[in-house]
């Protein structure tokens, strides 16, 4: 029986109101076909069918099925602004609690389209406290999302319940933050009854202040906040310090937070930001500040990326023997060796070759005895060394990486796209089938397809493509294909 009860709320559903409605007539057990009738009225309601919803709801017999439908029609009507049909649905709903829902409900959807007097006066109908109460929440917080802030705190004081009130007091206090009146918003938010809705709305607070850099609020909403959040909303504001480049100020936040998992949370996306603000900074030339940045840095891992970065940026500027001074400071050798492979790539594009081979052979010296880190290494090594056009010497090199598979895979990677770049495709492609993963091995082909292309050679960039066994690959190397044959043909076009 309860499958065929579902077919006919499905039909109802589909918008096949006639053959349910016969359906349902048919329904001997009376507590079903009252539910029935009660799914299918609110069915009619929801595809706007407000009459024929009426009539159904009417002939159901069971006066609780009744009364939920009126409920569900009412609240339909409402939201597509029809006010006085929902009233009138409301008002003949027999139960008094669910009369009470169906006319807050009403009230909030008045509110949400800015009719505040006549949501009001609805409000202030409702017989049932803890429905007026929600009705009210929801008329402060529509009035303070329209920027009614006085208003909706004249409506929050005269809610009954304890509850409603301190949400609908959050309300208003996070719709202040999110127009840029922080301090009103921490003075409301402090008046918060209730502690866990008091310590989340300042926590919101302090986000949002955080966001904007007012760091001495974003501070103050974190006092009166629950421990546990305390911890995460300090870690939170450190982060934006750091981000902000008020690093010391950070650190000292960082080390005020008692949670020491977030603590230490705290201090690593600090190295983190630091570190990327260094690198920002010296790709813009300013090596001095840069420096002065990363000597902050407490995580030696993250002092040692942001020296290599440093390094990196100088050599790409053509300031090697600065470069190279920076990279001899870096005291993780995975880091270090990698910045020198950088550099000696740098160099041999300054057609600086024999510095280039002595700094190469130098970052291959310095290739930790970690086997992880000499992997990292010479995976670098071998990238920066097909960037310079050393296609032997870097398959040498990805070839003696042994312990990590993924590492060497990654290295070919960057070889055959460095070969396809340089037109070496028949080589590029034969570097390509040895790749073991085939992630790697599918980005490997792309970027030789998109090469071939470049050059001219599409047909066999078709062809290349499709051997991509990713299918996510080989369509975008494809679609990047079209794109360039579509650039060509414009170009022909213009040149005729």
């Amino acid at each position: 029986m309860r499958r065929e009860l579902d077919d006919i709320i499905a039909m109802a559903k589909a918008g096949q109101f006639d053959l349910a409605l016969q359906a349902a007539q048919e329904i001997e057990d009376a507590s079903d076909r009252s539910e029935t009738l009660k799914d299918i009225a609110e069915a009619m309601a929801k595809a706007g069918q407000f009459d024929r919803a009426l009539q159904v709801a009417q002939k159901i017999e069971d006066a609780r099925s009744r009364s939920w439908a009126l409920w569900d029609i009412a609240e339909a009507m409402a939201k597509v602004w029809q006010f006085d049909l929902a009233l009138q649905a409301a008002q003949k709903i027999e139960d008094a609690s669910d009369r009470s829902w169906a006319l807050a409900a009403i009230a909030k959807a008045m509110a949400e389209a800015g009719q505040f007097d006549l949501a009001l006066q609805i409000a202030q109908k409702i017989e049932d406290a803890w429905s007026r109460s929600e009705a009210l929440k929801d008329i402060a917080k529509a009035m303070a999302k329209a920027g009614q802030f006085d208003r909706a705190l004249q409506v929050a004081q005269e809610i009954e319940t304890a509850w409603h009130r301190s949400l609908a007091i959050r309300d208003i206090a996070e719709a202040m933050a999110k127009a840029g009146q922080f301090d009103l918003a921490l003075q409301i938010a402090q008046k918060i009854e209730d502690a866990w809705h008091r310590s989340s709305t300042l926590w919101e607070i302090a986000k949002a202040t955080a966001k904007v850099g007012q760091f001495d609020l974003a501070l103050q909403a974190v006092q009166e906040i629950f421990a546990e959040a305390r911890s995460w909303a300090l870690m939170k504001i450190a982060e934006a310090m750091a981000k902000a480049g008020q690093f010391d100020r950070a650190l000292q936040v960082a080390q005020k937070i008692e949670d020491a998992r977030s603590r230490s949370w705290a201090l690593k996306d600090i190295a983190i930001a630091m570190r990327e603000i260094a690198k920002a900074t010296a790709e813009a030339g300013q090596f001095d500040c840069a420096l002065q940045i990363a000597q902050k840095i407490e995580e030696e891992s993250d002092r040692s990326e942001a020296l290599r970065d440093i390094a990196e940026a100088m050599a790409k500027a053509g300031q090697f023997d600065l470069a190279l001074q920076i990279a001899q400071k870096i005291k993780d050798a995975w880091s270090r060796s990698s910045a020198l492979a950088e550099i000696a790539a740098a160099m041999a594009k300054a057609g600086q070759t024999e510095r280039a081979d002595q700094t190469f052979r130098l970052a291959l010296k310095i290739a930790h005895e970690d086997a992880r880190s000499r992997s990292l290494a010479l995976r670098d090594i071998a990238k920066a060394m097909a960037k310079a056009g050393q296609f032997d010497r870097a398959l040498q090199i990805a070839q003696k990486i042994e312990e990590e598979a993924l590492d060497r895979s990654e290295a070919l990677k960057d070889i055959a796209k460095a070969m396809a770049k340089a037109g070496q495709f028949d080589r590029a492609l034969q570097v390509a089938q040895e790749i073991e993963f085939a992630s790697d091995r599918s980005r490997a082909l792309r970027g030789i397809a998109v090469a071939m292309a470049k050059a001219g050679q599409l047909k066999r960039a078709v062809k290349v493509a499709e051997m991509i066994d990713d299918p996510v690959a080989r369509l975008q190397a494809l679609a990047a294909i079209k794109v360039v044959k579509r650039g060509k043909g414009n170009q022909e076009a213009a040149a005729k």
